[in-house]
């Protein structure tokens, strides 16, 4: 395969094989910039099982847009020959560092680990979870960026899926005890797995790394790990009750998120735990953590610069073969090969900038924003996070959060009077602005995703489950009330006191002609996950989805249209200012917008690599966009 061409990808050379098939450096002669191209094996290719699974892998991973894992940019189908384009990172995999250094530095180790526990707690947040982490899949650049690969066998909440019931999935060596049973693996699993690399990389090798496969998966299930600090004095025992904590046996007893494995490991190192570095011949050195001696940042400095140095010559140096071996690419001399995988140094997608980055300081994932007027609104995320302004969005400011909770969606009737809510069935409600809150008993457990309150005092919050919960008295009390279905509820509308609309995974739609008394199921042209709602009026709706698409309906959900986009992604929410303009956004930090209602779409940004979650608009339309990392935008 090395020289050849598949569609604009020229074949530079091997990178590593898999089970499914073998990664390739390529050049992409359309964007001048070097990738990865994973080709399905030719063994693969006839079996119609594996290319599903690969092509689910190009979608599931395609979906993630995260500093720490790596980016899909595309899929080839040449001549029968399946491949999947993604970013192509300088460094080396996890796997090849351990065997390289046998036991690493803790420091090191806890750095790379709290990287990977970012990138999968995201993949978590999105529905996905991984199944196989390990440390093949995982590489760090040049930089020092950990990133997480290879989500052929991952399991979207989204998705129906291929991989039947009692089916080991996973690398047994890093399995967790319910995927050796062959049970539906969870969240917990996929910290488990986490758990046995963390060990890996301490101690150098696997908790249980023994002769055959029986004895692995004897002491998966029965079996409980060694402690590492036994292995290392400069290993406080604070690791051990983190190790011990990941690697329990039954699911409910380990971490119940990565948000919460990351908090203990902040702990640790908030506290600058003493004797935390590995000897140095006879004399240890006692001293914090991050406290190094001067000498030593000096010499890290100066080697820094040095290493800066010979890397900018050596990417000169191979910038100018490259010229050479391909003279078309001297016709682009201002652009640069961009091997980052950030949608904002892609050029195909600088395109009409007219959004503001407001300033947050946060960078806490922020999941629903809301404007009582022009000039007071709120925004709220994870870890309890609660933000408000009363300047139009220049100066935001934390106010007190009810709880430390994922925090989902924010409604305020006025600048005093509001609801947040948010995981484990929470609903809190405030009467002075945020200073304080009250817990309102909900009846469930499950996870809330969204509240609305109409003006004849009823209100409504869905969640996971089919949980839906109805208020008669403007919000005071809530109760549960049917739906008659179990899918996952993301999104409601209601277009008048008496038409509402709820959407969800698998295409779900309900609508309810009785104020939210009863609910019907309506059918749709799609089976993509629904995101969200929004209705001009009682007639013109629009539905947010999977794959980029929008669906339109002119006859109150009568008929539903699909509309393309320019989007690849999963679109999160949709609005619209008037008939002819509204606007979509991505889990790729895509803006999208139509000036004609919905019939077509253009992008309008993609600077911005995060997820964006949620958009409003104010009442002289501007309009708000926030998400990952802190990210909040305002229309010029």
């Amino acid at each position: 395969m090395v020289g050849s061409v598949i569609e604009n990808y020229k074949i530079i050379s091997v990178l590593g094989e898999g089970g499914m098939g073998v990664v390739y450096k390529a050049l992409d002669m359309k964007l001048e910039r070097f990738v990865a191209l994973k080709i399905l094996s030719a063994q693969s290719a006839g079996n119609p099982q594996f290319i599903e699974r690969f092509k689910r892998e190009a979608r599931n991973q395609a979906k993630l847009t995260h500093p720490n894992i790596v980016p899909v940019y595309g899929f080839t189908d040449d001549n029968g020959v399946l491949g999947i384009v993604m970013e192509f990172v300088e460094g080396e995999t996890l796997e090849k560092i351990i065997s390289r250094k046998k036991q690493m530095d803790p420091k090191e180790a806890l750095n790379i680990l709290k990287q990977i526990l970012q990138g999968v707690g995201y993949a978590h947040s999105k529905g996905f979870i991984h199944r196989d982490i390990k440390p093949s899949n995982v590489i760090i650049s040049k930089e020092g960026v950990v990133k997480i690969m290879d989500f052929g066998i991952s399991k979207s909440m989204f998705d129906k899926g291929i991989t039947k019931t009692g089916t080991k999935i996973g690398t047994i060596l890093y399995m967790s005890p319910e995927q050796i049973r062959a049970d539906e693996p969870t969240r917990q699993s996929d910290i488990y797995s986490i758990g046995v690399t963390f060990y890996e990389m301490l101690i150098g090798k696997t908790p249980f790394d023994f002769g055959t496969e029986y004895e692995i998966m004897e002491a998966h299930l029965k079996k409980n790990p060694g402690r590492v600090s036994g292995n290392l004095d400069s290993i406080p025992p604070e690791i051990d009750k983190i190790v011990a904590k990941a690697l329990e046996k039954s699911p409910v007893k380990r971490y119940a998120t990565c948000e919460d494995f990351l908090e203990d490991i902040d702990n640790i190192i908030s506290r600058k735990a003493k004797n935390y570095v590995p000897k140095f011949g006879k004399k240890h050195i006692d001293k914090d953590i991050d406290n190094e001696p001067r000498s030593f940042k000096i010499r890290v400095t100066l080697l820094t610069i040095f290493t800066l140095c010979i890397f900018s010559l050596l990417a000169w140096y191979f910038y100018t073969k490259i010229r050479e071996f391909l003279p078309e690419l001297k016709k682009s001399e201002k652009v640069a090969a961009d091997t980052t995988g950030g949608y904002h140094s892609n050029p195909d997608y600088m395109i009409n900038i007219n959004w503001t980055k407001l300033p947050t300081n946060t960078i806490q994932n922020l999941n629903s924003v809301y404007f009582v007027d022009n000039t007071n609104g709120f925004v709220c995320g994870d870890r309890g996070s609660i933000l408000t302004t009363s300047t139009a969005g220049d100066e935001w400011r934390t106010i007190n959060p009810p709880d430390s909770i994922t925090l989902k969606d924010i409604y305020f009737q006025n600048t005093l009077n509001g609801f947040v809510i948010g995981e484990q069935g929470k609903i809190y409600r405030t009467r002075d602005g945020g200073n304080t809150w009250k817990l309102l008993p909900s009846g469930v457990t499950e996870s809330l995703f969204r509240i609305t309150l109409l003006s004849n005092g009823t209100g409504f919050i869905i969640g996971s489950k089919g949980v839906l919960l109805r208020s008669n008295d403007n919000g005071s009390t809530w109760a549960k009330s049917p739906t008659n279905t179990d899918r996952l509820l993301n999104s409601i509308f209601f277009s008048d006191n008496e038409k509402g609309y709820i959407v969800g995974k698998d295409g779900l739609l309900l609508k309810s002609e009785d104020g939210g008394t009863s609910w019907t199921q309506s059918q749709l042209p799609t089976d993509n996950y629904l995101k969200d709602i929004f209705f001009l009026n009682t007639k013109l709706g629009f539905l947010s989805a999977g794959g980029g698409k929008i669906l339109k309906t002119i006859n109150a959900g009568a008929e539903w249209r699909i509309k393309d986009t320019p989007s690849s992604g999963g679109l999160f929410s949709v609005l619209f200012l008037d008939e002819s303009n509204g606007f979509a956004i991505s889990n790729k930090g895509e803006i999208i917008q139509s000036t004609d209602g919905g019939e077509t779409w253009e992008m309008k940004q993609s600077s911005n690599s995060y997820s964006l979650e949620r958009l409003t608009k104010t009442k002289n339309n501007t309009i708000f966009a926030c998400g990952y990392n802190g990210i909040i935008l305002r229309s010029k």
